[in-house]
């Protein structure tokens, strides 16, 4: 079938038939569209491209501890002979203070208990620990006389916190092998140092264990508090998180077009059937109190779909699920009134404002797939007002700190609230100001014309008020919504 053939199954007197050729070779319709998509392509490809390309070379201030749990040693004879031996605090004090021009990690020294306790509030993702023993391990690993054990080598631990998520885990194993390593070649020149090329005790080194002094020290990773098998590696709480913030924008959408074609405003096609029903006189603020009632309506039914289907479908790991379900309910209230100010204020292109805020941009920025501290400072700056960053860390504390209010739970609490409220007043105070200046969507004389005009439609009875169907009534009351020569509406 060509482009150009007129294959309609009926005719419209006074009307020129449409083809799909005359269509495609307007060249307003191609501008616009182009380029939006060019933008919107280019946004989603930096957005979430760039946040993930180079985790370690964004990092800023990554938070890391360094433990000290060693105890002194007295050395007794041998090439390490000065009386006593305490290595722990040198290596503590040089870990914390290694050279960072970027400030790239940000150590702090703790004790053990400190440590544990900013894990559990997911304030710390990992911590260098310098075991007791490690001075004794350091020294036995020079006593090497005939008939002697083999020594053992001496061993930092990398406590690991995997409920910050396993890119973080991954972050910071690379570091403490980094640490590791740094601190093996000091302690390496410090045995060298003491037992010098003549000393007798290195002269007797078996070659083996003479390769261990010249890389003495190893490391050894501890996770704090394991996650289940059923966490994602600590992933869940970020997909829950998406899925909330998808779902509830989804339906923010659908919702505002099934109000539109209710009212008469938006046209319906399904399948064969296309549908349009009269318009009513609404005012722009009752039309958006809909959408929203409308929003705040099916968020425990989308919550509850999302939830159960992960907890009982599938099995995540969750052990405050009625606290979860509540939080879920309300962040997607949160963010279905939001979408529908967004969308109430761009009219079409709020969708792809909508999509770009509450996902694109959302995702990168959001601290559940990539910690903030790994990502470039402009996501860390959206950070602070995104929705999704702010659902995920309350859907996180519930899933893996026990519903600690200082494990993001109290600020993810505030932050949605904050959101609600500025976009319930934002899209109310401009739909209300809209109303004051007479920009409605369509006017009383417009309303007026194109009942009249349908009045000679074939009608046929809807619920609540008549629905058009194509034919020549339909016909002459949509051109009373047009000027002239220009296919755009006069309202």
């Amino acid at each position: 079938m060509a482009l150009d053939d007129p294959d309609v199954p009926h005719t419209v007197p006074g009307i020129p038939h449409a083809t799909a050729g005359r269509l495609l070779r307007r060249p307003g319709l191609w501008g616009f569209p182009t380029l939006i998509m060019i933008i919107v392509t280019t946004v989603l490809t930096l957005a979430y491209m760039g946040g993930i390309l180079n985790p370690t070379g964004n990092l800023h201030h990554f938070p890391m501890a360094v433990v000290n749990q060693d105890q002194s040693v007295r050395t007794g004879a041998g090439p390490l002979d000065a009386g006593e031996l305490d290595l722990g605090p040198r290596i503590a004090q040089g870990i914390a203070s290694m050279p960072d021009p970027g400030q790239r990690v940000q150590w702090r020294v703790m004790s053990m208990d400190q440590a544990q306790r900013e894990m559990d509030k997911d304030a710390l993702y990992g911590a260098v620990v310098i075991p007791a023993g490690f001075s004794a391990d350091t020294v036995a690993l020079t006593r090497t006389a005939d008939g002697d054990a083999a020594p053992r080598q001496p061993a930092l631990e990398l406590l690991t916190n995997p409920r910050s998520g396993s890119m973080a885990t991954s972050i910071a194993q690379g570091i403490g092998d980094q640490v590791a390593q740094t601190v093996s070649q000091q302690v390496a020149a410090t045995l060298a140092q003491h037992a010098g090329p003549a000393g007798p005790t290195v002269h007797r080194v078996p070659t083996a264990e003479a390769i261990l002094l010249a890389d003495p020290v190893t490391l050894h990773t501890v996770e704090h508090r394991p996650l289940g098998n059923h966490s994602g590696f600590g992933l869940s709480s970020f997909y829950v998180s998406l899925l909330l913030t998808l779902t509830a924008y989804l339906t923010a959408g659908f919702m505002s077009s099934t109000v539109d074609f209710a009212l008469g405003y938006q046209s319906s096609e399904r399948g064969r059937r296309w549908a349009l029903r009269l318009p009513l006189p609404i005012t722009r603020t009752q039309t958006l109190l809909a959408k929203m009632a409308m929003s705040v309506a099916l968020a425990p039914v989308t919550a509850t779909v999302v939830l159960g289907s992960c907890a009982v479908i599938l099995h995540m790991d969750t052990s405050h699920f009625a606290q979860l379900w509540i939080y879920s309910v309300c962040a997607t209230i949160a963010i279905g009134v939001s979408a529908q100010a967004v969308l109430s204020l761009l009219g079409g292109l709020g969708t792809l404002v909508g999509m770009l805020f509450f996902v694109a941009l959302a995702v990168p920025s959001s601290g559940g797939s990539f910690p903030l501290q790994a990502v470039p400072a402009a996501y860390r700056w959206l950070a602070v007002f995104e929705p999704m960053r702010q659902i995920n860390e309350g859907v996180r504390s519930l899933l893996y700190f026990d519903g600690r209010a200082d494990a993001g739970l109290l600020r993810a609490w505030i932050m949605i609230a904050v959101g609600c409220a500025l976009g319930l007043l934002l899209g109310l105070v401009v739909a209300k100001v809209r109303d004051l200046r007479g920009h409605q969507r369509l006017t009383a004389r417009q309303l007026t014309a194109v009942h009249s005009a349908a009045s000679a439609a074939p009608l046929k009875p809807a619920r609540s008020h008549r629905r058009v169907h194509p034919g020549r009534g339909l016909t002459a009351a949509l051109s009373l919504l047009v000027k002239p020569g220009t296919g755009r509406t006069t309202g």
